[in-house]
């Protein structure tokens, strides 16, 4: 492991400095059958298996006059107690007093002074269960290099160790030309093109607060499976269609026209290229895509959104991501940084929300013995981007979990919009949902 930050790590670093009100850490809320266990028995738990990912006994530290990027370093006085806690979950712990501890504990900000992750066992959840809260900085982790922590956590069986499969990842060999031919024609710079035009008229952007507000709702998977044969799209097609109609409906709610650039969404891209995944790390790219919100046929818009992401990437959308980060790589650190923080401090009106999706383990997991029997996703909020929506599969369920500053007052629209558009292709409704 590097014992520097990568530019897209200190990045995130700088986001927070720029914006006090920004807390850009990523995690879970995992909900297990009971009885919880106690505080000592899981402290005891992290503190023997701390050993499987080394960084997380690691803070962070800036270098000599900042010319070179932060680095990590061992902390001699790092205490499991300070990391592992407990919180009592607002009686009578149903769906409601479960979003709101996870909105309010994902909006405070970590100390930089101590290794970037935290635990919460959380008690007092409806039917006798009990949720583990499990924070990950995101300048330690990505979506996909952040389940590291789960091997820490729970009993995850050897076929599920976390592999970089991400959302439809970057090839090596792709990567590989990108870096050379691609790059030099012009087609990987050209790819971001699009992203410097800002997005039709009203959309649903904005400054944000200190306070979040988080809400989910989960499908099954094995509902679109005939749907995804048919039309021969992926699971990834078919959630993202669902989102772009949550969005239509947001956008029809508020009176705003859905028009088809009313809402760009950042869409992360593993860049894992498959192989194991045995530290924290960011190795993710992106694309930039307009989602297709001006369509209201459901078939239509899965459609729209497979034809979106294979041009996309045959335009080498995400290999020009990895160029660049490559490019940045080699620039001194205090121009990168300097124009960051510039870059994040001009108000912009090129990006609506974020739409993540990481697969996650397909057999169960358990802790001290409980099975962890859902599994809700968190993706933080920044940068006039008001809400960002994180998908999580966990033995066959979807999970969409969708994080908004807390005067959006009008999420529910977006979540029900959400669960329509998937049971829209999936056809009648036979289990999971909200």
């Amino acid at each position: 492991m590097s014992d520097h930050l990568s530019a897209l790590s200190a990045a995130f670093l700088s986001a927070e400095d720029v914006d006090p009100h920004v807390s850009l850490v990523i995690g879970s809320f995992a909900v297990l059958a009971g009885p919880a266990p106690s505080l000592d028995e899981l402290r005891r738990l992290v503190e023997q298996r701390l050993a499987l990912a080394p960084r997380y006994r690691q803070r962070i530290r800036r270098t000599a006059l900042e010319l070179r990027p932060p680095r990590w370093e061992d902390d001699p006085a790092l205490d499991v107690r300070l990391h592992v806690r407990k919180a009592e979950v607002t009686t009578p712990g149903e769906r409601g007093d479960v979003a709101e501890l996870v909105g309010r504990a994902m909006a405070a900000r970590m100390d930089r002074d101590r290794p970037l992750w935290d635990i919460t066992l959380c008690d007092g959840l409806a039917g006798g269960r009990w949720g583990l809260l499990c924070r990950v900085h995101h300048a330690l982790a990505d979506g996909v290099s952040g389940t590291a922590l789960l091997r820490v956590v729970y009993d995850v069986p050897h076929e599920t160790a976390a592999t970089a499969v991400g959302v439809r990842r970057v090839p090596r060999s792709r990567l590989r030309r990108a870096a050379g031919a691609a790059w030099v024609a012009g087609r990987g710079g050209s790819a971001f093109l699009p992203a410097l035009v800002p997005v039709h008229g009203p959309s649903v952007t904005g400054l944000i607060g200190e306070g979040r507000r988080y809400a989910w709702t989960g499908v099954p998977l094995a509902s679109v499976r005939e749907v995804r044969r048919d039309m021969h799209v992926t699971v990834n097609d078919v959630a993202l269609a669902a989102v772009t109609g949550g969005f239509r409906a947001l956008l029809v709610h508020r009176g705003i026209e859905p028009h088809s650039r009313a809402i760009r969404s950042l869409v992360p891209v593993s860049a894992w290229d498959g192989a194991l995944v045995d530290g924290p790390d960011n190795r993710v790219t992106l694309l930039l895509a307009d989602l297709p919100v001006e369509l209201d046929d459901p078939v239509e818009r899965v459609r729209a959104i497979h034809d979106l992401v294979d041009r996309l990437r045959r335009d080498r959308e995400p290999e020009a991501g990895v160029v660049a980060q490559q490019l940045l790589s080699a620039v001194p650190y205090p121009l990168v940084e300097t124009a960051t923080r510039l870059a994040l401090r001009l108000p912009h009106h090129h990006l609506s929300t974020v739409t993540t999706n990481v697969p996650g383990p397909q057999q169960p997991l358990s802790c001290l013995g409980r099975e962890v029997e859902q599994m809700l996703p968190y993706v933080p909020i920044a940068d006039r981007i008001r809400i960002g929506v994180a998908m999580f599969s966990y033995c066959g369920e979807l999970t969409f979990g969708i994080t908004s500053d807390l005067d959006v007052a009008d999420l529910d629209v977006l979540v029900e919009g959400i669960d329509a558009a998937w049971w829209s292709l999936a056809g009648s409704r036979t289990g999971g949902g909200r």
